[in-house]
């Protein structure tokens, strides 16, 4: 109940422009090495790009895909949770995690949990949002932190 109450928190701060809402992280949900060579870019990152100079929130690229998955929007809710299991992983790039760790000093010093924000193009099941956050949950349980995960996505389907 605690995470449905903090979604609508949310949501009323951004449908309320005169509401001012922060975090201290964007990370964008990453897409597969075949999938953005495909595509060219990756939407969630661009969106991502767009909120970090709007909101002077950072950006950091704190997941990597471990695994390439077949489009989700031809799969059923089960095919989808299942597939998105094990599919994200801690960036092993060691200048995001020196910037992850340079944004958690100030968080500790202000004695409230890191709240990051989790930016993907479309929700449908939740899948890949959830699989995020959980790999990001346990980066925040490795540096002894809490901390509190929300998601924006541009469209619902």
């Amino acid at each position: 109940m605690e995470k449905l109450n903090k979604y609508h928190f949310l949501r009323r701060k951004a449908a309320n422009p005169i509401i001012q809402w922060q975090a201290d992280l964007l990370v964008p949900v990453p897409v597969s090495d075949s999938r953005l060579t495909e595509r060219g870019f990756n939407q969630a990152e661009r969106l991502a790009d767009i909120l970090s100079r709007l909101r002077g929130i950072p950006q950091l690229p704190l997941l990597i895909r471990t695994q390439h998955t077949a489009k989700q929007s031809f799969k059923s809710r089960a095919e989808r949770i299942t597939d998105m299991k094990d599919a994200f992983a801690v960036s092993p790039d060691e200048q995001v995690n020196i910037q992850f760790s340079s944004r958690l000093t100030t968080v500790k010093a202000s004695g409230r949990p890191l709240q990051i924000i989790i930016i993907d193009d479309i929700y449908t099941t939740g899948s890949t949002i959830r699989a995020c956050a959980g790999a990001v949950r346990l980066l925040c349980a490795g540096y002894g932190i809490e901390a509190d995960i929300y998601s924006l996505t541009w469209a619902r389907s």
